[in-house]
């Protein structure tokens, strides 16, 4: 898939077009934003559009304003499928983290001329994951580049590279996508209806891959321990009985033996889904279009609620939880974040 077919990022899909025109792409980038809003695709329609046998001229109202890899060519489908010679995807193995044996692998190999590609391309996924022995082997490649190597480091957490990692590597940021853009992307590329697809997209807060969590496991029993949560927050109790009730969100579930990383992963998908939830009760309180909720099913349950959660107090709830999981995803105490919004909604 080449950049110009990629939904949303247009102004970072031009300026990366731009400068492989150009030739003046920088030899290591680092393309950072939240998770599941398309880096890695977009990481991977670059490596197209470097090596495509075959490049497409721009359209005229088309879907590529820009030079663009043909995706039909040898080079784009053995790309697509991961089995290029000269594009290398370094990603987290077994264990959660990258580790030096992978990347100096990696860096050998780009020491040598592509073997049959114009560029080599390095992508690290989840470089966030790079233990520090891999981002040091890096360092002496980020300073002087390779001429026909370029490094793709992804990552929603680039405050976990080292800093001399990223001072030689000019980020692209990108933002969360549209909830047209992802309602788009659902019905097109994973056959939701459109009902069900809007719905996914309100709840995503940008992400595609949170959008596709919807209906999992993990995402209603998310949702369960957030009703829960504004249930008892709703007759406003005391602060000691708001602590007590904040300990459950945090708690882990029975029976389940999770990492402190898996109970923070699990802690932020239930903030999440509360926010989903605050942002339903403004829906409802402003008497707004209820094609509009992310959680249409629970609508009787929101009506009982939103006697307590007027448009104020719902969306000041869904400010407090934006700023707790901003402050879990920079790795504050996830005991502190919890007590702190338990007293605040």
């Amino acid at each position: 898939m080449g950049l110009g077919h990629i939904t949303g990022h247009a102004p970072i899909r031009r300026l990366i077009a731009r400068a492989v025109a150009r030739d003046t792409l920088p030899p290591c980038l680092v393309l950072t934003g939240p998770d599941g809003v398309g880096k890695r695709r977009v990481a991977l329609a670059l490596a197209e559009m470097l090596n495509c046998e075959a490049m497409n001229p721009p359209e005229a109202g088309g879907p590529a304003a820009f030079p663009d890899a043909c995706g039909v060519c040898g080079a784009c489908q053995r790309i697509a499928r991961g089995v290029h010679a000269d594009v290398i995807i370094i990603e987290p193995g077994e264990t959660g983290s990258i580790r030096v044996d992978a990347v100096r692998a990696a860096v050998d190999q780009a020491a040598f001329r592509p073997f049959e590609g114009r560029r080599r391309v390095v992508i690290i996924d989840d470089a966030d994951r790079l233990v520090p022995e891999a981002q040091n082997a890096l360092l002496k490649t980020l300073e002087e580049p390779p001429s026909a190597s370029v490094f793709l480091l992804v990552t929603s957490r680039p405050h976990l590279l080292l800093a001399t990692v990223r001072s030689r590597c000019p980020e692209l940021r990108f933002g969360g996508l549209l909830t047209d853009e992802i309602a788009d992307i659902l019905v097109t590329w994973h056959r939701f209806n459109p009902t069900t697809a809007l719905a996914a997209a309100v709840s995503a807060d940008g992400s595609v891959a949170r959008a596709l969590e919807t209906g999992s496991d993990d995402h209603i029993q998310a949702r369960d321990s957030a009703a829960t949560l504004l249930r008892a927050l709703a007759a406003a109790p005391n602060p000691k009985r708001r602590l007590e009730t904040g300990k459950e969100l945090g708690g882990a579930r029975r029976g389940s033996r999770s990492s402190a990383a898996a109970a923070r992963e699990t802690l932020i998908r239930r903030l999440r889904a509360l926010g989903t939830l605050l942002r339903d009760l403004q829906v409802v309180s402003a008497r707004g279009d209820r094609a509009w909720l992310a959680n249409a099913d629970l609508a009787a349950e929101l009506t009982e609620l939103v006697q307590s959660y007027d448009t104020d107090r719902a969306g000041r709830g869904f400010a407090i939880v934006e700023r707790a999981v901003n402050a879990l995803t920079r790795n504050a105490s996830p005991k502190v974040v919890v007590d702190w919004l338990a007293l605040q909604i």
